[in-house]
């Protein structure tokens, strides 16, 4: 991982690629990488499923400890991937609260939220619960990297729990494992619909060149879209997106102090 991304600092790759250890990649992107220009914390983020598609979540584990303006630049950077990667026209932010009320949540929360509410190019919606998210409230929902990281791995857990059961009680006996030949298909679209495969891995935004970093129990699919996630970042120009995005967020910020003062 280290020889890899001192390859892409020295200009001879454009990206990284790895379905390795997640820590050991974020420290090697971290340290020989480097994170692009006026980003404080790079964030991991993963598409997360909806009742229609797919929404995104960040930070999913790249930041245990996170600042209201750590938050505020995630939303910024969730925002510009989800345009030009998912093709959101116009995508819509909330942030992850025990409460959709404005006003509720932690102290963090509450910071960040006053921040997102006057923060340029983005377009943010308020609280959302972790038991909407999958209601289409929201295309990018922003977390500190342990509240998002605790988020996906109990929704992967319950994933998990759910189809054990299911193939349990399908086998059960002969009548029920007849249903489930005839329900074989919309089983098969159901798998579909909640595979994110397709999507090749959560992306470490904020560095300054694209790493995707894929899951350990990849497939091949899922490699072959980690590779083209890279590549398209790239195609893309993302990281000179997000630089601008974020420049924008310093400027509006020098402007209000300029005001105060």
């Amino acid at each position: 991982m280290v020889v890899a991304c001192q390859l892409v600092k020295a200009g001879k790759a454009d990206a990284f690629v790895t379905a390795g250890n997640t820590g050991g990649a974020l420290a090697a992107g971290i340290f020989h990488i480097g994170r692009m220009k006026g980003i404080q914390r790079p964030a991991l983020i993963t598409p997360f499923p909806t009742n229609t598609g797919f929404c995104l979540l960040l930070d999913v584990g790249a930041n245990v400890d996170s600042r209201p303006e750590h938050l505020q630049q995630f939303a910024v950077m969730g925002s510009i991937y989800s345009r030009r990667i998912m093709g959101v026209a116009s995508p819509t932010v909330r942030i992850l609260s025990n409460g959709e009320e404005q006003g509720k949540g932690s102290q963090l929360v509450l910071e960040a939220a006053e921040l997102l509410e006057h923060t340029p190019g983005i377009t943010f919606l308020g609280n959302v619960e972790g038991r909407d998210i999958v209601n289409d409230l929201a295309d990018v929902v922003v977390t500190d990297g342990f509240t998002g990281n605790v988020l996906i791995k109990t929704a992967e857990g319950v994933g998990k729990l759910i189809r054990t059961i299911l193939v349990e009680e399908i086998t059960a006996n002969p009548i029920s494992s007849l249903g489930g030949l005839l329900a074989k298909s919309a089983l098969r679209r159901l798998a579909r619909r909640i595979d994110d495969s397709e999507f090749g891995g959560a992306v470490l935004l904020g560095l300054s060149n694209p790493m995707v970093v894929a899951h350990g129990r990849s497939n091949a699919n899922a490699v072959r879209h980690a590779i083209r996630v890279a590549k398209q970042a790239i195609d893309l120009k993302i990281i000179q997106e997000i630089q601008t995005g974020v420049q924008e967020i310093a400027d509006r910020a020098g402007e209000r102090q300029s005001e105060i003062a």
